[in-house]
């Protein structure tokens, strides 16, 4: 290890082997915080951040170098150990890490699959119990379209896909499942912790939305790639910056107890179940472009039943991976771009709830003032029992957001002329979720073609300006 070299000295019981570490920029060992952070193990061809292990790679090298030492050249060493408290190797070493600079990549941005090879570059300290290939997941069919109409599982398969082919590090969207209890949600979820079982995370969405959540953002400190809530609760988002800045993968200041603050990058997608619906506050909410909201069916799946095709999908994790990979490819990395979770915003936007009950008349009319409008509106609350309607110069702003152009002043064809004046009704609002067209790409996956084989015997020739073979084919040769 390039961190490491062998130092000797004469003792009254002989000549000591201990290890001398070197000061510098290793390739092999990771500092972090002037801590340690991770060292490569040759043998598994993996990082590993468990750092009892230095004591046992060091210590492996010490004992090669005595054992070589004695067999060829007689010498015998009195080898000092790490794993020998008594030795001081270990205070040596925690002192050597006080002194040096940080030096250290993010571990683990990707993931590693059980039949995959894995070099230094990678930066992996793990690899996932199951290989990705193609197989049976039968069970994982039954489950989830049972409990999901296809819409909504497509919806699921491609948040999966996306982890699997590692686009979702790029990808501004979250999953929330929701609905009553019992549906399904909890199932789904612990199906994506074992399929991504050590780049998981707990995060809590409550905090996250709170303006009082200052350590919330402590659960991304080792960058998971994926971030799980069973039962959150988004209904009463204080402040929703912070979660916006996760889901945009933005670099963000890191809170932790007693540690310093820091800024980084969060990697992770994130997937929520929850008995309540988002609130959305008002039509410029960030959540509306991130959100992907997935409901159940209310199907249940007799118990015995259910835990047979639990125990099944176990055994089908790389094959379910690999399906979801195929679906997220044939769909694309942006077919939810334009998607907007209208019955999360029909539940939780009291401003979007009136423009939807208005929304023959703003149509047929196609232009509204404002006074008209917010007549419409205050009697819009006081029938539905909304206690705290908004004030006339913010419902001034929000309409802005359902037309197309605005106007401090204009005449009516009736001569009239009115203030604040909206015209072009924008229903695309109302529309059903369009996603975007799935993209189709020639892979070239293979590195020898066919026709190198096929047509080794053929003769060939380059062509003229023309697109005319330059000779006659008699005459023609192999190129």
């Amino acid at each position: 290890m390039d961190f490491l070299q062998m130092g000797t000295r004469e003792a009254k019981n002989g000549t000591e082997l201990f290890p001398d570490f070197i000061v510098g920029r290793s390739k092999d060992l990771m500092v972090r915080g002037r801590s340690f952070y991770a060292i490569y193990d040759k043998e598994t061809k993996l990082w590993s951040k468990d750092e009892y292990d230095v004591q046992r790679l060091v210590d492996a090298e010490l004992r090669e170098f005595a054992e070589k030492a004695l067999a060829e050249n007689g010498l015998k060493y009195n080898v000092k150990y790490l794993r020998s408290f008594g030795s001081n190797g270990w205070s040596q070493f925690r002192k050597f890490l006080q002194n040096i600079s940080d030096n250290s990549h993010q571990l683990d941005e990707n993931l590693t699959f059980a039949n995959q090879t894995t070099k230094k570059t990678d930066y992996a300290s793990q690899k996932l119990p199951y290989p990705l290939a193609r197989g049976d997941h039968s069970a994982w069919d039954e489950l989830i379209g049972t409990l999901y109409a296809p819409d909504e599982r497509e919806k699921i398969e491609w948040a999966i896909g996306s982890i699997v082919a590692g686009d979702s590090k790029t990808i501004q969207k979250f999953l929330v499942l929701y609905g009553p209890g019992g549906t399904g949600k909890s199932t789904v979820l612990n199906i994506i912790i074992d399929l991504f079982q050590g780049y998981t995370a707990m995060f809590d969405a409550k905090a996250l939305g709170s303006n009082n959540g200052s350590f919330s953002t402590e659960v991304f400190r080792d960058n998971p790639l994926v971030a799980i809530q069973q039962d959150g609760d988004l209904s009463r988002i204080e402040d929703n910056t912070r979660l916006n800045s996760i889901v945009a993968h933005e670099d963000m200041t890191m809170n932790e107890k007693y540690k310093p603050t820091h800024t980084s990058k969060v990697n992770a997608f994130l997937f929520m179940g929850t008995n309540q619906p988002v609130k959305i506050s008002d039509a410029k909410s960030g959540i509306i472009r991130r959100l992907i909201d997935v409901n159940p069916t209310g199907k249940r799946i007799p118990a015995n039943h259910y835990n047979t095709l639990m125990k099944q999908i176990n055994f089908e994790l790389g094959a379910i991976a690999h399906h979801c990979l195929d679906v997220y490819r044939e769909l694309g990395k942006n077919y939810y771009n334009s998607y907007r979770p209208l019955e999360m915003m029909l539940q939780t936007d009291i401003f979007f709830n009136f423009i939807e009950a208005h929304y023959d008349i703003f149509r047929a009319q196609d232009g509204v003032s404002l006074k008209q409008a917010y007549a419409l509106y205050k009697e819009y609350c006081a029938e539905t029992g909304i206690e705290k309607p908004l004030p006339q110069y913010k419902a001034r702003e929000e309409l802005r957001n359902y037309f197309e152009d605005f106007k401090d002043r204009v005449q009516l064809s009736t001569g009239e002329t009115v203030r604040s004046y909206y015209t072009g009704f924008n229903a695309d609002k109302f529309k059903v979720p369009v996603k975007d067209s799935p993209i189709f790409s020639l892979v070239m996956e293979e590195e020898v073609s066919l026709l190198d084989t096929d047509l080794a015997d053929m003769p060939a020739q380059y062509a003229t300006a023309d697109g005319i073979p330059k000779a006659q084919w008699a005459k023609s040769r192999l190129l």
